[in-house]
């Protein structure tokens, strides 16, 4: 059967290490430890509201707009990045997004 081949090329994705395609996949889906995911699906935490104050914990607050990971992620991306290129685009934009756990957030 063809889904049973090993894969031939290997993307950047699949180079990855296994944690990092975990929290990555995590990240596109949005089911992920996040407040906004955790409340609303699970009532697990108090509010869907990110520490800030400012909106919904999301993959997309917390990679783009979250003013308390201002400095993390002007270190990482110093210039403007589209969500797209930090969650699809080359391994080096790819494992940027590892500044979340550094920054002690858990995905």
């Amino acid at each position: 059967m063809a889904m049973m081949r090993p894969r031939t090329n290997r993307d950047d994705y699949h180079t990855m290490s296994r944690e990092q395609q975990v929290n990555l996949i995590r990240l596109r889906t949005g089911h992920n430890r996040l407040n906004a995911h955790m409340n609303r699906k699970f009532k697990l935490a108090p509010s869907p509201t990110c520490a800030c104050g400012q909106e919904d914990q999301t993959a997309e607050h917390i990679l783009q707009r979250c003013p308390l990971l201002d400095e993390e992620r002007k270190e990482v991306w110093p210039s403007p990045t589209p969500l797209q290129t930090k969650l699809y685009g080359s391994r080096q934009e790819l494992e940027k997004t590892t500044f979340i756990t550094s920054a002690g957030l858990i995905v």
